[in-house]
């Protein structure tokens, strides 16, 4: 059963990766559903996240540490996190951390895909012909 005010869903688009989309209000009566995603994405073994929060309307200090502890989460399993913040939550992240917390932030879902497909760091980028 989803807490009223937040909807998440976890959508496989590879063997390799996965979006979790987020869509409502993330707040101390509903935060528990994105830590349960976050950790059911973990166990898939996925190796890139998009974690499309294009529709949160909002987001509280409990829903931001819910998102750095997911965060974590996947790093520690060597995941890339690919964020798709809301204006909202793109605020909150910028008051709360001047300096970019989560590196890949994009603006849509179609721009993360996208960049899944370049290569990780360390790995040489072909320039030119």
């Amino acid at each position: 059963m989803q807490p009223s005010g937040l909807v998440g869903e976890i959508t496989p688009i590879s063997a390799s990766a996965s979006i979790l989309t987020m869509t409502g209000e993330i707040d101390l009566a509903t935060v528990d559903l994105l830590s349960e995603l976050f950790r059911t994405v973990v166990e898939s073994g996925h190796n890139d996240v998009i974690v499309d929060m294009s529709a949160v309307t909002f987001i509280d200090s409990t829903g931001l540490h819910a998102l750095v502890e997911g965060k974590q989460l996947l790093h520690d399993e060597g995941s890339r996190l690919f964020l798709v913040p809301s204006t909202q939550v793109r605020r909150v992240l910028e008051l709360c951390f001047p300096e970019p917390l989560f590196a890949t932030r994009v603006e849509t879902v179609e721009i993360a895909i996208d960049m899944m497909s370049l290569p990780t760091a360390g790995s040489e980028i072909p320039i030119g012909d």
